[in-house]
């Protein structure tokens, strides 16, 4: 079962770990990032930034057909994606969810401002907007205490 699904553009981080780790209490932690999943190297980098909980990193496909297969369904699961189109080709694929956490997409060249851990460029905006048209709720929080900022009439 999903329990939070995360658009961040660093994936496993503190935050991800510690915060929504010993909030939620996931028993995995699913990165769905074709690159990644693709290159060892950041796998096993990847997987040992979690000593706590298990990591699966699979390509975005094989993260759908693992989770839709059931291959899950017996644990709590936060899943990764790097930013707005890992979770737009998620949901297209069929997954079946009603929220997204937008937790950090940081500043780079082309990219504007919508809070301070969300700067997006104008192909991200138009994902989060078709998300919102699909009747996704996106809500911003970096962590699950801080203030829940739903970010859909910001970003049509």
């Amino acid at each position: 079962m999903i329990i939070v699904l995360r658009i961040d553009d660093r994936l496993i981080h503190a935050q991800v770990v510690i915060g929504w780790g010993r909030s939620v209490k996931p028993d995995r932690i699913v990165i769905a990032d074709d690159d990644i999943a693709a290159n060892d190297w950041e796998k096993q980098l990847y997987a040992s930034a979690s000593p706590d909980f298990r990591v699966s990193i699979l390509s975005v496909a094989r993260a759908f057909e693992q989770i839709n297969g059931g291959v899950f369904d017996k644990e709590k699961i936060i899943l990764l994606v790097r930013g707005p189109k890992g979770a737009m080709r998620l949901l297209e694929m069929g997954l079946d969810l009603d929220e997204v956490n937008v937790g950090g997409m940081h500043f780079s060249e082309g990219k504007e401002k919508l809070l301070d851990n969300i700067y997006l460029d104008e192909g991200e905006r138009d994902t989060l907007r078709e998300l919102v048209k699909r009747g996704i709720t996106l809500e911003a929080r970096a962590l699950p205490d801080s203030e829940r900022i739903i970010l859909n009439s910001m970003v049509v």
